[in-house]
């Protein structure tokens, strides 16, 4: 067996992995936030603005992955 035979593996761990990318850097801008909410006494903002920009980061990162799965597809 090559290694074509096992591309379709490749691109579904890829796309598997799109919720994990999108929970652990909405949990890091929101830890983030967090810490320096209780630092800077801004409660809630920055908690909630870090929150969304790590979002906005695991969907561009998903975004990013689902190109890569479809580009290998193509090949």
């Amino acid at each position: 067996m090559n290694g074509s035979n096992f591309r379709w593996l490749k691109s579904g761990a890829l796309v598997s992995s799109i919720a994990l990318v999108i929970l652990i850097s909405t949990l890091i801008g929101l830890g983030i936030g967090y810490w320096l909410d209780s630092k800077l006494g801004t409660k809630p903002w920055l908690a909630f603005i870090l929150t969304i920009f790590g979002l906005a980061a695991g969907l561009y990162e998903a975004i990013k992955i689902l190109i890569e799965a479809t580009d290998n597809e193509r090949d």
